[in-house]
């Protein structure tokens, strides 16, 4: 459990700038409103009272990408994501009572001020992430309707009559990059225990498989391909119906009673599982539950719960490379990059795991992505609410995978995926550069090498 709360933490601060190189947003725009430090001195003035909540402090806050790289480089641990989020509650606190400041300014240049346009805007909100998101029944029929829209021809009209020209061009490009959705047939729930392969003649332990809710519904295969991973690396594999959602996008939106109750139900579901570790293929949710007793740090309740539960999240790359022993692996003779998840790296600290396993593939050359400590501007759904200032970040990204003359892409989060694979979209380079979450490119390497002997 970190040791200062956030109210704490943000009199920590000591404006040393450490933090001022590895922003992403500040080194975009080079304003001190879009970096640590400017953040940290609004939300204390919001949470101090000594400034309304108001739409332009609002938008500032949400410009956060939350990914912590200023958490890592702060000599003084200053938890600014926490901060950020503390003040966006209250934020979430002012809307839903409507309780803003007359002086509060415009969302546009309409004459509806915060609170008119803020009610529709917070009802898709809840709903999508209450009814949807958190909901995997809901979010399975969700799977089934993008399913009959790529395979009934309906995408194919859709694209060639210009309807999507009517939605938002982040909409739109999203649409070009979203994956091939499995089958209903093929997104039944996982088995609930798979044994460790059987030429591992040693057990490398007993792990769970946190599933997660849209990376099972749109990443399907990814998630059955990290339990095969699992399994031909020794480990005997559980994966508990009763999971649900870890709760980031929840917790970052400031929605922190639902993000309690989603951590509940996770940590219930996992406490009978009697594993190991919990395991975990997107950076995102594996650092949102390693906060889970964070959550609980004044309910004594459920803190030691959280505690033993948080204490076994452990990223499938981490695990693989320290305790797992794996097959041959076989490249085809690429040029592989590795662009890492901030919350992998800055939150989860695993730093070197999954470069070491793209590594380990024969006939394969890893080249190191120059300004990898960058966000490349995925953050949940940062780029669908941020569009502008992601797509800036993300075209930066994009000018260093070129350096590195790449024909494969690797990512560990699925967000991230979606955002590389939108950035080689928007260069015009998919028949250069493939895209591929870590997990499916370490399967193919296995199942490579095994059609080779």
């Amino acid at each position: 459990m970190k040791t200062l709360t956030p109210e704490q933490s943000m009199y920590t601060c000591v404006r040393c700038g450490a933090c001022r190189g590895v922003c992403p947003t500040l080194n975009i725009t080079g304003r001190e409103a879009d970096g640590p430090r400017g953040r940290v001195l609004m939300a204390r003035s919001l949470l101090e009272g000594e400034i309304p909540v108001n739409q332009e402090i609002k938008e500032q806050l949400d410009r956060c990408l939350l990914c912590s790289a200023c958490v890592d480089a702060c000599p003084m641990d200053v938890q600014v994501p926490d901060i950020v989020m503390l003040a966006k509650e209250q934020i979430a606190a002012a809307t839903e009572m409507e309780s803003f400041h007359p002086k509060t300014l415009r969302l546009d240049n309409s004459q509806n001020d915060m609170k008119t346009t803020a009610k529709p805007v917070r009802g898709l909100k809840d709903f999508l992430f209450d009814k949807v998101i958190a909901d995997q029944k809901n979010l399975n029929k969700v799977g089934n309707l993008l399913w009959m829209y790529q395979k009934s021809g309906l995408q194919k009209v859709t694209r060639a009559v210009g309807i999507l020209k009517f939605f938002p061009e982040q909409m739109q490009q999203m649409e070009q990059i979203m994956p091939e959705i499995l089958p209903p047939k093929k997104r039944q729930q996982h088995p609930e225990f798979t044994p460790r392969a059987k030429e591992q003649t040693e057990a490398r332990g007993r792990v769970a498989f946190f599933q997660g809710c849209i990376m099972d519904m749109m990443f399907r295969e990814t998630n059955d391909n990290s339990i095969k991973l699992l399994s031909k690396a020794g480990f005997d594999v559980v994966t508990p119906k009763s999971q649900v959602c870890c709760g980031a996008l929840h917790h970052h939106s400031g929605k922190t009673d639902k993000a309690v109750e989603l951590a509940k139900s996770n940590i219930a579901a996992f406490e009978s599982a009697n594993v190991d570790y919990i395991i975990t293929n997107a950076g995102g949710c594996g650092a949102a539950m390693t906060e889970y007793e964070e959550l609980f740090r004044d309910n004594p309740a459920w803190l030691g719960r959280a505690k033993k539960f948080t204490e076994k999240i452990c990223d499938i790359s981490e695990i693989i490379y320290e305790k797992g022993e794996l097959p041959e692996l076989v490249g085809r003779g690429e040029r592989v990059t590795y662009q890492p998840s901030c919350h992998l790296q800055y939150v989860m600290k695993v730093k070197d795991a999954p470069a070491k396993l793209v590594k380990s593939v024969e006939n394969a050359e890893y080249v190191d992505l120059p300004e990898k400590k960058y966000c490349c501007g995925s953050a949940g759904i940062y780029n669908m609410l941020q569009p502008e200032l992601a797509n800036e970040i993300l075209d930066r990204k994009m000018e260093k995978v070129k350096e590195t003359d790449s024909a494969v892409l690797i990512t560990a989060n699925p967000g991230c995926y979606l955002q590389m694979k939108l950035g080689v979209h928007r260069e015009g380079m998919e028949k250069v550069i493939e895209t591929k979450h870590i997990v499916d490119y370490l399967v193919e390497s296995i199942d490579r090498a095994e059609s080779k002997r």
